[in-house]
């Protein structure tokens, strides 16, 4: 029985989307590649009222970034509209008729701030398609709505999954009569929790999303259309700020302001890119070592961002030049080092967690007092992880915190004040060897070392930027 239930609903969703679609047909076609395009040749085709069934089977658009507004660059709905659809409506001369645009929240997090994602994924996705066709259009055409927590969309999806808990969530949502603070919270409840935290997981990210649906058509005679370069005027209000709910972990973050022109709404960062960064290790530049003092070391690292992807490339030097003769403390490095990393921050390639690989080899000449300094040099290599976060809004100044682990292993040899064999103080340094002087061959011991090898407290600036795109790119 449940799964004749389930045959059927589904039969009724296709059916009332297939009338729907019929009805539309009638004056506007739909382009096969693109079925949120409708188009007719008619200069007095009525653009048909549209039903929440025909717009959950022909809307596309933009899926977010968790609790963010900002188009993704990376997003495959961008290139398609910019580059295959918009070129094809110019080439028929056709205009603007109609777009409706609804953008939506998925259901974790706090409801007041999912109502000001939905409302603000519209507001981009408006901006991005409007801006992008390079037309004149009349702004009463443009209907937009928004939806705080979008369930009837979750259950469109988890039917078209075929999910086998479809039924149930229908039947909370029906128990709520669409009330969607009840609605969570009976999904939360339900089976321990377990249910939730799967959609959590499966649906949820798809419904972090905005959909359009355009007509397009020739200019009727009794519409006198505005001019897109001399005004624009909105149909979405901008969402109230809200005050942050401090029992929940997901920040608040505050819309940008629209001007009122459109723009393509993908993030500011897109437009300048980094090339270049230079970074420090505070904990390098305030270094102390016991029996020795305050040791501070010049230490730079130059991190480039390829044009795509989540690699960088690094290579950084270290250099310690401490000389006290009088109490025969020395404290002499250089250090060269290569690191790949990997972040995994997404809608930001270079931000957040990261692990890397890591190579250096280094010389040093290192001395506590009279009899005892240390000189040599050796290789190492070994695995880094850590974790960024911007300090200014732009993210182009940013904090480090990192560790590394790995494998050292040098050749050195002690050296002393004065000779060892004959004990004279003669004012010369001496290798700590009591052999035969003929005999002698530098770097006769051996130190190896498995475990940590590097802490930090790092501060990043990007000083070498891309030339700047429209619209992002990367």
């Amino acid at each position: 029985m449940q799964y004749r239930k389930e045959l059927w609903t589904l039969i009724v969703l296709l059916l009332s989307s297939v009338k729907a679609v019929a009805q539309t047909a009638s004056s506007f076609e739909q382009l096969p590649e693109y079925p949120f395009i409708f188009i007719s040749n008619d200069r007095n085709a009525a653009v048909p009222e549209v039903s929440d069934s025909l717009f959950n089977a022909c809307a596309r658009g933009i899926q977010f970034t968790v609790n963010r507004t900002e188009l993704r660059a990376g997003e495959s709905f961008i290139p398609l509209y910019r580059n295959e659809v918009v070129p094809i409506l110019r080439q028929k001369g056709l205009v603007l008729r109609k777009i409706i645009v609804r953008g939506a929240a998925s259901p974790e997090g706090p409801y007041d701030n999912n109502c000001r994602l939905g409302a603000g994924r519209t507001k981009r996705l408006v901006d991005f398609v409007t801006s992008e066709l390079g037309m004149p259009f009349d702004p009463s055409s443009i209907e937009t709505g928004s939806v705080c927590e979008d369930y009837e969309y979750l259950i469109v999806l988890m039917r078209q999954a075929g999910d086998a808990q479809a039924d149930i969530v229908q039947q909370i949502w029906d128990d709520c009569g669409g009330d969607e603070r009840c609605c969570k919270e009976k999904l939360k409840k339900h089976d321990n929790g377990r249910t939730w935290r799967r959609l959590l997981k499966q649906y949820f990210p798809t419904l972090r999303q905005a959909r359009v649906m355009m007509w397009f058509g020739r200019m009727p005679e009794e519409v006198e259309l505005m001019n897109l370069d001399k005004v624009f005027v909105s149909t979405i209000k901008e969402p109230e700020p809200l005050q942050p709910d401090l029992t929940q972990h997901l920040p608040l973050l505050p819309l940008t302001p629209w001007s009122g022109v459109p723009s393509s709404g993908v993030e500011e960062e897109a437009s300048r890119l980094p090339l270049i960064a230079l970074r420090t290790n505070l904990l390098h530049d305030f270094f102390y070592l016991p029996k020795f003092g305050f040791a501070p070391s010049v230490n730079l690292q130059l991190e480039f961002f390829p044009r795509r992807g989540h690699l960088t490339y690094n290579i950084g030097v270290s250099v310690s030049n401490h000389r006290h003769w009088s109490t025969h403390k020395f404290f002499q490095v250089r250090d060269v080092q290569l690191e790949l990393r990997r972040y995994f921050k997404k809608g930001h390639p270079y931000r957040g967690a990261y692990l890397g690989a890591y190579a250096h080899g280094f010389v040093y000449g290192i001395g506590f007092g009279a009899n005892s300094g240390w000189e040599g040099e050796g290789l190492g290599a070994g695995f880094s992880g850590g974790y960024t976060l911007p300090l200014i809004k732009n993210g182009h100044f940013r904090l480090e915190l990192m560790g590394a682990v790995g494998f050292l292993a040098t050749r050195y040899d002690p050296y002393v004040w004065g000779n060892p064999i004959t004990g004279d103080i003669d004012g010369k340094y001496y290798y700590d060897y009591h052999g035969t002087a003929s005999k002698f061959k530098k770097r006769n011991h051996v130190f190896t070392w498995l475990g940590p090898t590097n802490l930090g407290i790092s501060l990043t600036y990007d000083i070498v930027y891309r030339k700047k795109q429209k619209g992002g790119g990367r």
